[in-house]
């Protein structure tokens, strides 16, 4: 269901300008809707038709800034900016490129970089995520201080793999961070012909949330170097679990429950088989899903545009011939 909270122009603004003042992303926001309203009011002189027309406008993603390039889907003088220059990334949604697909693709691969080291920087300066890496830290330690990893390990060891092979390899494959970022790359390429820009962003997101999460974990990995139950160097925390983790968190957040609610089950099954087959000890998946689960978290909220946890949407109201913003947000 959703629920729309509604004030006047004036008001809404200094709000958002005061919440995210320290933020060049929110000011980019609000400086693209301010835009957007104006053509509202605008249009609304001209009657029904030409609000009609202003509506599909702002139902698109508009770029902002003073020297940002006008999308050819869109009609001059609503946005003002000059053709032929580009959208930052960190000031748009969707493709640089709109219909242009191996130019849009170009432009994506040269800002990799630049996205996932923002998404490094937002994840590590979050108080939450800190709270969250030491918490995964403090269950590793006490799960082998108070024997947990030896009770767990005596079960299977006495009653062996709980799981066929099959089962094993559904989640051993099923549950490995190559086969997650594949499922990115589909989602990002599919997006990226189809024009769907809710994908396309989701995709992005998805992307640099595993890299930022497969290189803490790897960071973590040789920073303890424990031995897994079978032999092998650098046991914790599990990887498998971590990027399974990240990956529902990120496609919960993207398209809810329904969606997610598989997803952590099916995370939660990786982390049995990792157990099972005696490749990881408990506290290696009961620290890896902690780390998913916040870096997935983190880097999906640095993606959205959003005020106190509302998405920020425009709002006119033809009637009374009045524009504004409004905050939604999903229960």
């Amino acid at each position: 269901m959703r629920r729309y909270f509604q004030w006047p122009f004036a008001v809404s603004a200094i709000i958002a300008v005061a919440v995210t003042g320290c933020s060049n992303a929110g000011d980019a926001y609000i400086e693209r809707y301010v835009t957007a309203y104006k053509a509202v009011a605008v249009a609304s002189a001209q009657g029904p038709a030409g609000l009609s027309a202003t509506a599909e406008v702002i139902d698109t993603n508009l770029p902002i800034g003073a020297d940002e390039e006008l999308p050819a889907t869109q009609p001059a003088g609503i946005v003002p900016g000059k053709a032929g220059e580009l959208v930052r990334w960190s000031k748009r949604r969707g493709p640089a490129y709109p219909d242009d697909f191996w130019r849009s693709f170009g432009r994506d691969v040269k800002e990799l970089p630049a996205t996932i080291w923002d998404d490094t920087k937002a994840t590590f300066t979050d108080p939450w995520t800190l709270v969250a890496m030491g918490g995964a830290v403090a269950a590793g330690i006490a799960l082998d201080a108070t024997n947990m990893n030896g009770t767990v390990a005596d079960h299977f060891t006495k009653n062996g793999s709980q799981l066929s092979k099959c089962g094993d390899m559904i989640g051993d494959v099923g549950g490995n961070p190559g086969l997650h970022f594949g499922v990115a790359g589909a989602m990002y390429f599919t997006s990226l012909a189809t024009g769907d820009v809710k994908t396309y962003e989701t995709s992005k997101a998805l992307i640099n949330a595993l890299a930022v999460n497969g290189l803490t974990t790897l960071a973590l990995k040789g920073i303890v170097n424990n031995e897994s139950p079978n032999g092998d160097k650098f046991g914790w925390p599990s990887g498998h679990t971590s990027s399974t983790f990240c990956l529902a968190t990120v496609m919960h957040e993207a398209y809810g429950p329904a969606v997610g609610i598989p997803l952590f089950i099916f995370a939660s099954f990786v982390g049995y088989e990792r157990i099972d087959a005696r490749n990881h000890d408990f506290n290696d998946v009961i620290s890896g899903a902690i780390i998913g689960i916040a870096i997935g978290h983190i880097v999906m909220q640095n993606h959205q545009p959003r005020i106190l946890g509302f998405d920020v949407i425009p709002w006119s109201d033809p009637a009374n011939n009045a524009v504004g913003i409004a905050l939604m947000k999903e229960f």
